[in-house]
């Protein structure tokens, strides 16, 4: 009864519903989208960090706290070649390749790129089987300085045209493309021009042959299929303990750079629930303020039902039905439009927001509670109404 009477007061008094409905839409597109967004954000992270490998482990300079967000891989690296070779001893460790940082940018007729820049033991292509879309990664007999270019550098430096045998100026210094790396995410990933899609590699060998002080700034390790990850940490860390201190590296799986990203994802999601909470609490105060303005207007009609038999209980129940379908109406309007402007995202750029049943299922239940919530003090009002004074209002 509560609800056929709610849903005819809502009919009549569609201009203050929809006013109302307007805040919630607001508070559930904010849901939508930002949660979305995340999700679409935190599946393009996690899906690049699992693409290095299960069995791999990296090594980073300085100490890495995995309780809090800490990670100190930038900056002086005490890493080295008699280091790696100690983590090469260890047994079931298959390869052992470094990086080092090379910074600048990449030079082609005039072009510029500005991927990251890896100086790489040729060990790193032995591990990351790459399909190429030209040539062939360099190798420890690559006799000319060669450069390994990702798709998203080589389309900017050459566009259509292919890029094999054509050379680029690094910091300085001219390189031959050897290979171009065929990467499907190229297109895909909002962190293309900041993560391991945009990248160059160059021979490790020969920035040290050129360059003096060249520090190594990560050790990749790859171990057989049939050694758990896990396993090997506590034997890397004893081998790199020979030359280094406990301060000066640490070794993550792969399951540790996920818990490092999901760390700041964190950050970033109290964020977006502070955001959201203000889109919500404007939302409910719509809703009340609407209500409350409804049962001053309907006070007659609250009169007229008392005194033909409503109880306070019925009258309680037809308002919160209100406020409750003002919020279910307005979180449907919030979903359709976060679809379409999901889709609008999706189409025109490089993020991909990830709208899950489980975030539909989370605003729905927001949307209801918000309502509820927030139409109880109308509703309370409403039913403590004296039938007689109701009834002499005008």
């Amino acid at each position: 009864m509560g609800l056929t009477h709610a849903l005819q007061s809502l009919r009549e008094n569609l201009r203050s519903a929809v006013l109302s409905m307007v805040g919630v839409a607001v508070a559930a597109i904010a849901i939508l989208l930002l949660v979305s967004i995340g999700l679409g954000v935190q599946k393009d992270i996690t899906g690049q960090i699992e693409d290095l490998g299960a069995n791999i482990l990296i090594v980073v300079p300085g100490k890495v706290n995995m309780n809090t967000f800490n990670p100190n891989l930038g900056g002086k690296s005490f890493l080295s070649d008699k280091a790696a070779g100690h983590v090469g001893e260890v047994q079931g460790v298959k390869r052992v390749a470094q990086w080092s940082f090379a910074g600048g940018g990449i030079i082609a007729d005039g072009k510029e790129a500005y991927p990251i820049i890896i100086a790489s033991s040729p060990e790193w292509f032995q591990m990351q089987k790459q399909e190429m879309a030209e040539g062939a990664p360099y190798t420890a007999d690559t006799a000319e300085p060669s450069c390994i270019l990702g798709s998203v550098a080589a389309e900017e430096l050459f566009g259509d045209q292919p890029a094999l045998g054509k050379p680029v100026e690094i910091n300085g210094h001219t390189y031959k493309v050897a290979g171009v790396i065929q990467d499907k995410k190229a297109e895909n990933s909002p962190f293309s021009m900041f993560s391991m899609v945009n990248v160059a590699y160059i021979p490790l060998s020969h920035v040290r042959s050129v360059q003096e002080n060249v520090q190594v700034d990560r050790i990749i390790v790859e171990i057989d299929n049939a050694v758990e990850p896990k396993t090997l940490v506590s034997s890397v860390e004893k081998a790199l303990g020979r030359s280094l201190t406990p301060m000066q590296y640490s070794v993550l799986t792969q399951e540790d750079l996920l818990r490092l990203v999901f760390q700041v994802l964190g950050i970033l999601g109290t964020l977006v629930v502070g955001l959201t909470s203000i889109a919500l609490v404007v939302g409910g105060l719509g809703i009340m303020t609407v209500m409350l303005m409804s049962v001053g207007e309907r006070t007659s009609e609250i009169g007229i039902r008392k005194a033909i038999g409503a109880s306070r209980n019925q009258v309680f129940r037809q308002f919160l039905w209100e406020a409750a379908l003002i919020g279910l109406a307005g979180v449907v309007v919030g979903l359709i439009i976060s679809v379409i402007v999901c889709e609008i995202i999706r189409n025109t750029t490089s993020i991909k927001p990830l709208v899950t049943g489980e975030t539909i299922l989370m605003t729905f239940a927001v949307g209801l509670g918000l309502g509820c919530l927030f139409g109880v003090i109308p509703a309370i009002k409403a039913s403590r109404m004296d039938p007689v004074v109701a009834l002499r209002h005008e």
